[in-house]
């Protein structure tokens, strides 16, 4: 009986990016996931692994997003429930996963949104991946929040920025956690790129042309004028703030967390992926060798395999009771 490796995914918008990194020295080292739960980007990046999307191909895709096409996928909204209706994005996320279900995934895979009429976190396990995802990477005030089987939901992290109770509550027989966030301060194992400043190589530097110098302005000047204190400013702030926090009392149920240091990473830079991919290889590879060793240990000789009883899951400390039924 091998053991199940779950994964857990965070939230931190383009600094999520790093995951791909992550995933990528996994798959290089031979490490098989058995089970991952993702919020907010973590969803994202956690689904489209499941759904057999490779590392490689969404460095590929993760690479080809540049300003231009970030701004094409803000369909801007009228102000009342947020800036941008997110229908372009949800396109996007359908790109990617195409039209699966969670049924259809080689991977077990869970994500956390949060319904904003009973305060609860809420696990989609259930039905249409890309729908699910949308609700999940859902950043409230950013994007309009989503509809689904009765619930009006928004990105997981309000409540769960790194879902760690998920995966053990998945049935995982240790669980890695990967954070957006900085290094934790709770006593866990951590490892990370742990670098001077700029000292994460990349292979091939691209060379800005004029199209991309445009856009980067056009782009610059639009967020500057979003960046008022009553808008885009003081909405991601005050998010990343509030995800920094709650993340603490997760990480540390974790048995090991890779934190790839990219603080430097504005929230919207979705176009430096190459640099935020970089550091998540760098962290994760500071790591594998005590992975093995955690998964080692967890293997059960053949006398215990009879005595083992499931791992309990993690009572929740957000404050908003988990939805436990199939959302």
């Amino acid at each position: 009986m091998a053991v199940r490796l779950g994964l857990a995914l965070g939230s931190g918008s383009a600094r999520g990016l790093a995951q791909i990194g992550v995933l990528k020295v996994l798959d290089r080292a031979g490490i098989e996931v058995g089970a991952i739960a993702g919020t907010s980007i973590g969803a994202l990046i956690g689904g489209a692994y499941a759904a057999g999307v490779s590392p490689l191909e969404m460095e590929e895709l993760a690479l080809s997003v540049n300003v231009k096409r970030l701004v094409s996928l803000a369909d801007i909204a009228r102000p009342t429930t947020a800036l941008v209706n997110g229908a372009r994005v949800g396109e996007f996320i359908r790109d990617v996963v195409g039209g699966m279900s969670f049924a259809d995934l080689s991977v077990p895979f869970e994500c956390v949104a949060v319904d904003v009429t009973d305060g609860q976190a809420v696990v989609l396990r259930e039905g249409d991946l890309a729908s699910a995802i949308r609700a999940s990477v859902s950043t409230p005030v950013i994007f309009a929040p989503v509809e689904r089987a009765g619930r009006l939901l928004v990105d997981g992290a309000v409540l769960n920025p790194v879902p760690v109770d998920v995966a053990w509550g998945m049935g995982a027989d240790t669980v890695i956690a990967v954070t957006n966030l900085g290094i934790p301060r709770s006593a866990v194992l951590t490892f990370s790129n742990d670098l001077p400043e700029g000292a994460i190589e990349v292979g091939r530097i691209k060379r800005a042309g004029l199209p991309e110098i445009v856009y980067s302005r056009v782009f610059a000047a639009v967020m500057d004028t979003l960046r008022s204190p009553s808008v885009f400013q003081l909405a991601t702030g005050s998010i990343d703030l509030m995800q920094r926090e709650l993340s603490e009392s997760r990480l540390g149920a974790a048995d090991l967390v890779i934190a790839p240091r990219i603080d430097d990473v504005a929230y919207y830079s979705f176009y430096e992926a190459e640099k935020m991919i970089a550091a998540g290889e760098k962290a994760a590879e500071a790591a594998v060798d005590d992975i093995r060793a955690l998964v080692s240990a967890r293997a059960p000789s053949p006398g215990d395999r009879a005595l083992q009883a499931p791992r309990p899951t993690q009572t929740d400390t957000s404050g908003g009771a988990p939805c436990t039924m199939p959302c």
